[in-house]
């Protein structure tokens, strides 16, 4: 992702294939989650998490 302008790098993310999950944000989505209304960056890494435990099972 990059800024409105396109002058900044905001977001970065590998392919599945090479890393489970690899996200690196310049912006702050913790603070766009709520208790019942999770931000979907911090639900995509639940999701990673539990896929990578239920592989090493």
């Amino acid at each position: 992702g990059k800024s409105p302008d396109g002058n900044l790098i905001e977001a970065i993310e590998l392919p599945k294939d090479v890393h489970p999950f690899f996200i690196g944000t310049q912006y702050h989505p913790e603070l766009k989650t709520r208790f019942l209304a999770p931000h979907p960056l911090f639900m995509g890494f639940v999701q990673a998490a539990i896929n990578q435990s239920k592989k090493k099972k």
